[in-house]
């Protein structure tokens, strides 16, 4: 399975570490994508897609909310996965609300602080 994890990650670059310690640890084809390096990556060729982010006032990063909104391709598999300085629940909310309409599968979350 190809799949590609698109993050924000500029705080303390938390998210960017967990990231590249899961692409490091897995069997499947993983590929990282900054969203602050790249604007318009092609995703019809993935499997499934992640979004990753620390957390910014109780939700991912606008930009890559935005980005998820524009750039999700219909029928996809996707995926969380944030940082945060404090466990509550709700954090993906916003992102989940941006992919409505896009048919996308939702495979769950994960969120570590």
């Amino acid at each position: 399975m190809k799949t590609a994890i698109i993050y924000y990650s500029k705080h303390h670059g938390n998210t960017e570490k967990l990231l590249e310690a899961i692409k490091e640890n897995s069997e499947d084809s993983i590929v990282l994508i900054d969203i602050t390096q790249v604007s318009n990556p092609h995703l019809e060729s993935y499997d499934r897609i992640g979004y990753a982010s620390g957390i910014y006032y109780s939700k991912f990063n606008k930009q890559l909310i935005e980005f998820a909104s524009k750039n999700t391709p219909q029928n996809k598999e996707v995926f969380f996965v944030y940082t945060c300085g404090q466990k509550r629940s709700g954090y993906t909310k916003a992102i989940q609300e941006a992919l409505a309409g896009k048919n996308c599968k939702i495979l769950g979350e994960y969120g570590c602080f």
